[in-house]
C-alpha cells in the first residue's frame, strides 16, 4: 500500500521520497556496502551533537580522522546508525555486526560511560576492537533488527514515512528500532535489516510488516530493495536478481562477488552447491530525480539492468 501523497503546502517543496515512487525510480545498488557495522544507542538529542562536526571535542574530531584513515587504507565500509534506546538515560551501549560470508553477526556491549561519550564506542568497535574487553557483553536476543530511518529533521519524508514503519513494527512486537539519517531519505520510508544486511525502500507500515515476517515473496518487492549491504553496488543488483529467483532462502547462501568494469562474478556456496554467477550490469537510463525535501537541485541516478548472464556449478 502506498502512503497517501499530500498536495505541497504554497512555498515548500514537495516530499523527495513522493518524487522518487512518482518518477518509478528502481533503488536497486543504492544501498551502502558495509564491512561492519556500530550501531550507538543514542537518545535523540544526542544525534544532533553527532551529526554536527563543529560540536565535537578534540577527543571526538581524533576519533572521526582515524576512522577515515582507517578506510582509506582499507577499501573497506564502515556503518555508523545512531538508534534510541528503550531507556533515554540508559549507560552508553552498542551493537556491532561484523560481515560473514553470509550475514552480519551481532554482539552487544555496554560500557559505564554516559551516551555523551558515545567517541568512544566508535573508537572501541570499528577502531580497537580489542577494547571491547573492557565493556560487559549483553544478551542480543533474537530474530532481526530493522533499523528505520525516522530522521525528520535531516529530511521531512523520513519523519512522515519513516516514523508509521517503526510504530507498526514496534506495535507488532517486532525488533524495529527508530534511527538516525544512514542516507537515500528519498527512498523513505527506508530501513536497514539486520544481521541480513538488506536495506529496503518505500516501505509502508503494511508492508514493513510482511518483509519483516517474510510473508510476500522476493518477486513481489523487487522494487522495494535497494541491495544488500554485504556486497558492492553492482553486485547488489544481480544479488536481487538472484533473490527473486531462488527466495528467501538465497539469504542463507555464502557469497563472495568481484567486479571488473562492469561485469560483477559472484562466488557462492548454498544449498550444498558451489558455483559463480557472472553478469554484466549496465546503465539502462538515468533519471533527475529530487535528492532532498529541502533543496530544489535534482540529482542525477543511474538505473541499472542486468545482462548475460552465465551460471557454472563447481563441485566440492
Amino acid at each position: 500500500m502506498t502512503p497517501v501523497q499530500e498536495a505541497p503546502q504554497a512555498g515548500r517543496l514537495p516530499l523527495c521520497a513522493d518524487l522518487s515512487r512518482q518518477a518509478g525510480e528502481d533503488p536497486v545498488g543504492t544501498a551502502p556496502h558495509w564491512a561492519e557495522v556500530t550501531v550507538l544507542e543514542l537518545a535523540v538529542p544526542v544525534w544532533a551533537q553527532l551529526r554536527t562536526p563543529d560540536r565535537w571535542t578534540a577527543a571526538q574530531q581524533a576519533v572521526f580522522e582515524r576512522l577515515r584513515h582507517k578506510v582509506e587504507a582499507s577499501g573497506a565500509g564502515f556503518g555508523l546508525l545512531m538508534s534510541a534506546p528503550d531507556t533515554p538515560d540508559q549507560p552508553l551501549r552498542v551493537r556491532h555486526y561484523t560481515r560473514t560470508g553470509r550475514r552480519f553477526v551481532r554482539r552487544d556491549y555496554q560500557a559505564d560511560l554516559p551516551q555523551s561519550e558515545w567517541a568512544q564506542g566508535l573508537q572501541d568497535t570499528l577502531i580497537d576492537p580489542d577494547r571491547l574487553k573492557a565493556w560487559q557483553p549483553l544478551e542480543s536476543g533474537e530474530g532481526p533488527d530493522i533499523h528505520v530511518c525516522t530522521h525528520g529533521s535531516v529530511d521531512a519524508a523520513c519523519g512522515k514515512y519513516g516514523v508509521p514503519v517503526y510504530q507498526a513494527l514496534r506495535a507488532e512486537g517486532l525488533r524495529s528500532w527508530r534511527t538516525g539519517h544512514f542516507g537515500g531519505h528519498r527512498f523513505a520510508a527506508t530501513a536497514v535489516e539486520l544481521p541480513t544486511g538488506l536495506v529496503w525502500a518505500h516501505l509502508s507500515p503494511q508492508l514493513a510488516l510482511k518483509v519483516a515476517r517474510r510473508e510476500v515473496a522476493p518477486g513481489e518487492i523487487r522494487a522495494h530493495l535497494r541491495g544488500n549491504a554485504a556486497l558492492p553496488p553492482l553486485a547488489q543488483v544481480l544479488d536481487r536478481e538472484l533473490l527473486v529467483q531462488h527466495g528467501w532462502d538465497w539469504l542463507n547462501a555464502s557469497r563472495h562477488a568481484e567486479i571488473s568494469g562492469t561485469e560483477v562474478t559472484l562466488t557462492y556456496s548454498w544449498a550444498g552447491e558451489r558455483g559463480t554467477v557472472r553478469a554484466r550490469i549496465e546503465e539502462v537510463r538515468r533519471l533527475d530525480v529530487a535528492g532532498s525535501s529541502h533543496k530544489p537541485n535534482p540529482v542525477n541516478v543511474a538505473q541499472y539492468g542486468v545482462m548475460d548472464v552465465h551460471h557454472t556449478r563447481l563441485s566440492y
